[in-house]
C-alpha cells in the first residue's frame, strides 16, 4: 500500500479506502483466504493455497473479523456433504464477442432448488426455477444474439430503449449486505474488468 508523508505536519498517511489501511497482509490475500475456506478447504489447506505463509490461526481471525460478509459459512458443512471444495464452483467460458467467465455455486443452487439445508431442516422452494435457469445457461444461452454484427443494439449493454430515458432515472441509494460486500471487495481489485471474477464465492 502506497504511503504518503505530509510535508507540513510530517504525518504518514494513505489516500486509499479504509478497508486497505492498517493491514499486515494485503486485502486481496485476506479475501482469497475467506473465499478458499468458504469453498470448503480446511484452515490448513487454505493456508497452503495462499502464496505467502499465513498461519491457520490468522485465517481464523480473519473469518471472525469478516463474518458479516461470509453468509455461506453457516451452510458450509452442509455444502461439503454434497460437493468437495474443488467441485463447489462450476466455471464455464461463454464465447460472445469477448470471452466471459460464467460460474455458479453448486451447493447454493442445490439448497435453493430443494429448500433443504440438511436432513432435518427444510425451507422454501419457490426460487427453484431460478436455480434451474442459472444451471442451464451454458447449454441454453442464445449466443447468436451476442455475436451479431448487423444490429449492435441486440446487446443489452449497447441498447438504448425509449422506456429507459436516463434523464428520468431516480437513484435510491441502499445499504445492505451486497453493498457492504462490494465496498470491501472493490478496493482489492484495481481493474474494472477483473471485478466480476474474484471473490464471488464467499
Amino acid at each position: 500500500m502506497q504511503l504518503w508523508r505530509c510535508k507540513a505536519c510530517k504525518r504518514t498517511f494513505t489516500p486509499g479506502p479504509a478497508a486497505l489501511r492498517n493491514k499486515t497482509y494485503p486485502l486481496r490475500m485476506i479475501l482469497s483466504a475467506l473465499t478458499n475456506y468458504n469453498l470448503g478447504y480446511t484452515l490448513r489447506e487454505t493456508s497452503t493455497r495462499l502464496n505467502r505463509r499465513v498461519s491457520p490461526s490468522t485465517i481464523t481471525t480473519w473469518l471472525e473479523q469478516y463474518q458479516q460478509h461470509c453468509s455461506y459459512r453457516r451452510l458450509r458443512s452442509a455444502g461439503l456433504k454434497r460437493y468437495s471444495a474443488n467441485q463447489t464452483i462450476r466455471c464455464i467460458k461463454l464465447y460472445h464477442r469477448q470471452i466471459y467467465g460464467y460460474a455458479y455455486h453448486r451447493p447454493k443452487l442445490d439448497f435453493v432448488r430443494s429448500g433443504t439445508l440438511d436432513d432435518k431442516r427444510a425451507g422454501d422452494t419457490h426460487l427453484a426455477g431460478v436455480a434451474d435457469f442459472l444451471e442451464s445457461i451454458p447449454t441454453t444461452c442464445p449466443y447468436d444474439l451476442f455475436r451479431r454484427d448487423d444490429d449492435p443494439k441486440a446487446r443489452a449493454s449497447q441498447a438504448h430503449p425509449e422506456f429507459a430515458d436516463v434523464s428520468r432515472i431516480i437513484v435510491n441509494r441502499k445499504q445492505n449486505a451486497a453493498t457492504e460486500a462490494a465496498a470491501l471487495i472493490i478496493p482489492a481489485v484495481g481493474d474494472n474488468r477483473l471485478r466480476h471474477g474474484p471473490y464471488r464465492d464467499s
